[in-house]
């Protein structure tokens, strides 16, 4: 009998294992290049003139964000926001009460104009 020669002896996938480290060899040299590629091409933005501009833009409109911030704290707007809620609050509190006093007022006249025309609904006189 012969036997098979093992994976290790077959040329065939020595050849294989060879093409695969070529291929990763490869792999590997082109991820470098476009590392490299990238690293480049940062630098040149950072580099440029818009890329700076944008810079200057951002810092200026952090400092506009900030002082405006500053303006809002010291105008006590907090403050005075609290303040009209609160006088909201009571006039709303003032208002129901209102309503609910003149509800009742309503509600009494009802009554006596009901007692005063008889205490039956015109229901009950059809029934009588």
């Amino acid at each position: 009998m012969t036997q098979e020669p093992t994976p290790e002896q077959n040329p065939k996938d020595e050849s294989l294992r060879d093409s695969a480290r070529e291929l990763a060899e490869k792999a590997k040299e082109l991820a470098d290049k476009t590392e490299d590629f990238l690293e480049d091409a940062a630098g040149k933005i950072k580099e440029s003139d818009a890329y700076k501009k944008a810079g200057e833009i951002l810092k200026k409109a952090e400092v506009y964000v900030e002082n405006a911030r500053d303006e809002l704290e010291k105008s006590g707007i907090k403050e005075k926001l609290k303040s009209l809620a609160d006088k909201l609050g009571e006039s709303a509190e003032g208002l129901i009460e209102k309503a609910r006093v003149a509800g009742k007022e309503i509600a009494d006249k009802f009554a006596e104009k009901e007692n005063k025309e008889g205490t039956g609904s015109p229901a009950e006189e059809d029934k009588g």
